[in-house]
């Protein structure tokens, strides 16, 4: 941080509201953020791991979101897993 004095703003004789310099704010949000992150890591590190097939997990994806994106279940061996839809011509 900056050893900068900041400039309060005052209503009604009681602090309202603190001038920062734009750098200093920035790295305020990003120290936030960081935090937030760290505080989401801790919580899923709690949570028991779980382990999918990637064609179970693809299947559920192309079902759930509408996805192009179409699972091949009896394809010949050494074709791809994952069909995609012909992109439109613009």
């Amino acid at each position: 941080m900056h050893a900068r004095e900041h400039e309060v703003i005052y209503r009604d004789g009681k602090p309202a509201a603190v001038i920062v310099d734009i750098a200093e704010y920035e790295e305020l949000l990003e120290r936030v953020e960081d935090l937030d992150d760290l505080k989401a890591l801790r919580e899923l590190r709690t949570r028991p791991l779980k382990f999918r097939k990637l064609d179970d997990y693809l299947a559920d994806r192309a079902l759930c979101t509408g996805s192009a994106d179409a699972v091949v279940r009896d394809a010949p061996a050494g074709t791809p897993r994952v069909r995609r839809s012909p992109r439109s011509k613009r």
